[in-house]
């Protein structure tokens, strides 16, 4: 199967949030971001669990329904709908991809929100946003055409950043001098 045009990473988020802080800011700062073309929003899916135990779901996508069905194709043949490691099984889970990815946020029934809002505490939003890092494409080009592989990838939180540094400095406080053998022991002559 082509995927056609260069896809840049995908990136998958899921946000919890107090339902009593939500004032649009999050879907503002999606829609910012896509309009600059830095990211593109491939689905995006907020289910809400009223104080009263109501579920609310809304979805969006940057995505046209010809594109929906194009990524639905590739994303369920990556994921692996249709159970076999075979030619004909990665066809089928691209035609299952199409069809849930194309019609419903994330593929996901009415029924399987359900499910997840089951688990949210009431006054809560669980906000999935699947995007792809549209900066990055001409970065992978540039790699692609050098004949270049990428070896590692990940992303890295600031906060975790930090935390690290703090434990490497307090480690570094407390650790004991090592000294060479030359220094520690005569030598012989």
């Amino acid at each position: 199967m082509a995927l056609g045009p260069t896809i840049g990473p995908v990136h998958l988020v899921v946000i919890g949030l107090e339902n009593d802080q939500l004032k649009g800011q999050i879907a503002r700062e999606l829609h910012r971001a896509s309009e600059s073309n830095a990211i593109r929003v491939l689905d995006a899916l907020a289910i809400q669990k009223t104080q009263d135990g109501q579920v609310v779901s809304l979805g969006a996508s940057d995505l046209t329904l010809e594109e929906r069905e194009e990524y639905g194709a590739i994303v369920g043949a990556l994921l692996g709908f249709g159970a076999t490691e075979s030619e004909e099984g990665a066809e089928i889970g691209a035609e299952m991809g199409l069809l849930s990815f194309a019609t419903q946020n994330f593929g996901l029934s009415q029924e399987d929100i359900q499910r997840i809002a089951a688990d949210l505490p009431a006054g809560t939003t669980a906000l999935m946003v699947l995007f792809e890092h549209r900066w990055a494409v001409p970065l992978k080009e540039a790699v692609m055409d050098a004949g270049g592989v990428v070896l590692a990838q990940g992303i890295i939180r600031p906060e975790d950043l930090l935390q690290f540094g703090s434990s490497l400095a307090e480690a570094s406080a407390e650790a004991q001098p090592v000294t060479s053998q030359t220094e520690s022991q005569p030598q012989i002559q």
